[in-house]
């Protein structure tokens, strides 16, 4: 009989170690199902982020292609407008080295600049044109327009200007003339090493082929009439400049102590 009620005994502790080990087990499992829960609200806010982001995403490429398409329209006008300006310019001369004088009448003065100075011996007709001096205090500019065949004839006639403080050069857009500025010393060393050079507005070619400035130093920002007056030395010892980068195109020659002397004369073509 007390083997009995040991073993009785023994099985109600084991049953007891049992229902405590089961609670154990349950309290485990409402842990786990408190995480699983938890992971699951994160899970659930991750995705709604994700989808946010993403849709943000969409909507600055969305923006990003019309920003994108916008500046190549606003591209597309700005070289439209260049362009015109360029073909407003193309008949327009720049004379430069002339003395400024009270009360002068810029037509009588550039009549008889070309007759001195470039062999001209008729009578230029500029035409219904605005002459005029323009240009910052000092520098005394003024412009010419010229017809054409005027404007070729007296390109034609520059190489006479060599060692002298006066210039003849086309005009051009701010924008295409600082491009060129940046091309002027380029010129200069193909002009130097015989290669054929033409510059066509900002673009120049080498050989007949375009050249490509990407690899362009800093200093090669200097403009073309910049680098003559550093090489003063050079120009008195030789007694010529270098060749204009453009032939029969433009001349920018400076003599020394004369650049407070520059004045420029443009125009805009009439054309009736």
């Amino acid at each position: 009989m007390s083997s009995v009620v040991a073993r009785v005994q023994e099985h109600e502790e084991l049953l007891n170690d049992i229902q405590i080990n089961n609670k154990v087990k349950e309290e485990s499992i409402k842990s786990i199902g408190k995480i699983v829960h938890t992971a699951l609200n994160h899970c659930n806010r991750n995705t709604d982020t994700i989808e946010n982001i993403e849709d943000r995403l969409l909507a600055i490429e969305t923006n990003d292609r019309s920003e994108q398409k916008e500046k190549e329209t606003i591209k597309q006008m700005q070289d439209t407008i260049t362009d015109l300006k360029c073909r407003s310019m193309k008949n327009n001369l720049i004379f430069s080295g002339l003395h400024f004088q009270q009360n002068e009448i810029c037509e009588v003065k550039i009549q008889i600049f070309l007759e001195s100075e470039l062999g001209i011996n008729y009578r230029v007709s500029f035409g219904k044109i605005n002459l005029h001096r323009f240009g910052k205090p000092g520098l005394n500019g003024v412009r010419p327009i010229l017809y054409r065949r005027e404007l070729e004839h007296v390109l034609s006639q520059t190489y006479r200007l060599k060692g002298k403080r006066f210039g003849i050069c086309e005009q051009f857009p701010p924008e295409i003339e600082n491009k060129r500025k940046e091309l002027y010393p380029v010129m200069k060393k193909a002009n130097a090493d015989c290669k054929k050079v033409k510059l066509v507005r900002d673009k120049l070619y080498i050989n007949g082929k375009p050249y490509n400035n990407t690899t362009a130093s800093n200093k090669q920002t200097t403009e073309y009439r910049d680098v003559l007056l550093n090489n003063k030395s050079s120009l008195t010892i030789n007694g010529s400049p270098p060749i204009p980068p453009r032939r029969f195109k433009c001349s920018r020659n400076d003599s020394v102590g004369d650049e407070n002397e520059k004045s420029t004369l443009s125009t805009h073509i009439y054309e009736g």
